[in-house]
């Protein structure tokens, strides 16, 4: 099992500053990734509650991340309808280079309808833009000569470099539920999976299980694909019953500090059962200071009850 350090809500920060700095820990501490979320602008609306005012450009922040850390990776869940195909194509091939090959990508369709129409984005449309803009997307990172045709992108008679530093490209995590159209997204599109919510033992662990199923089928290889998830660490911000459904302590979803490393162990060996790879944390804290003791507290109590395999950690 690996570990990831989820840095929404930006608001708790303080500033980039802060983010940088608690990047370069967790990276000393052992955590294998740092996750980036996305939003352009969050309006007034209902709607928006519980997304939060503060949204730094995730290609800017992850670069940022980048540079403050060596070995690290950085994933953003990056809203894929939002942009256009070729600056967004070129910003995440950029942000893999700069970083020397760290770089995840965790497409997501969007979910905030408002937001959608500020940016003049057909909402309806959402799904369907982000497979084409993927499947345009690798052509344009593989390609020597990109070629696409579609509904919502044309391509042809362009040169389009620097490519990925990874290769063939950058990997695809798909975001998003455990919806049939999102299953195929991973299937064709993907490269690992990350639900946002549903319960672990009656829908996730068997959705993992029919993933795995199908992909043989298909004629790809199961173990080739990344199961992730959010889970939180102390009591659950505002936002995050949006995403991993944590709000009772009981839910093994969010694992209370209180209660002992040994119980954290416990859940989380739940989700290595069920078939997940990673877990991304979300520390608990309305300041930097706050996620940080909670970041410590799991390097220091938690790593250590592990077995070798689950943990990349490093001495500090």
């Amino acid at each position: 099992m690996r570990f990831s350090l989820w840095i929404w809500p930006y608001a708790r920060w303080g500033g980039l500053e802060e983010i940088g700095r608690v990047c370069e820990r967790a990276e000393e501490l052992g955590f294998a990734g740092v996750s980036v979320s996305d939003h352009t602008i969050c309006t007034v609306s209902p709607e928006s509650a519980g997304a939060g005012p503060d949204w730094p450009d995730w290609s800017v922040l992850s670069t940022y991340i980048a540079m403050r850390t060596s070995r690290i990776r950085i994933l953003s869940c990056v809203v894929i309808p939002y942009r256009p195909l070729l600056p967004q194509a070129k910003q995440i091939a950029t942000v893999d280079q700069v970083s020397g090959g760290r770089f995840i990508l965790a497409p997501a369709v969007g979910w905030l309808k408002p937001e959608f129409e500020m940016l003049g984005v057909d909402y309806s449309k959402r799904g369907a833009i982000t497979d084409e803009y993927l499947r345009a997307m690798r052509e344009l990172w593989t390609a020597a000569e990109p070629e696409f045709h579609g509904e919502h992108a044309q391509i042809e008679d362009v040169i389009f470099e620097p490519k990925c530093a990874q290769r063939p490209h950058v990997p695809i995590w798909v975001a998003g539920g455990n919806g049939e159209a999102v299953i195929r997204r991973v299937l064709e599109l993907g490269d690992g999976w990350m639900p946002m919510g549903g319960d672990l033992d009656t829908e996730l662990r068997g959705d993992i299980v029919r993933i795995r199923e199908r992909a043989a089928a298909m004629g790809r290889d199961p173990d080739s694909l990344t199961f992730r998830y959010t889970i939180g660490i102390g009591t659950a911000e505002a936002g995050l019953d949006a995403i991993s459904k944590s709000i009772e302590v009981e839910d093994p979803t969010t694992l209370s500090v209180e209660k002992g490393a040994e119980s954290v162990v416990e859940a989380i060996a739940q989700f290595e059962g069920a078939g997940f790879d990673e877990l991304a944390i979300n520390f608990a804290g309305t300041t930097a200071a706050e996620v940080e003791e909670k970041l410590e507290w799991f390097a220091a109590e938690v790593m250590p009850l592990l077995p070798s395999s689950s943990s990349e950690r490093q001495p500090a």
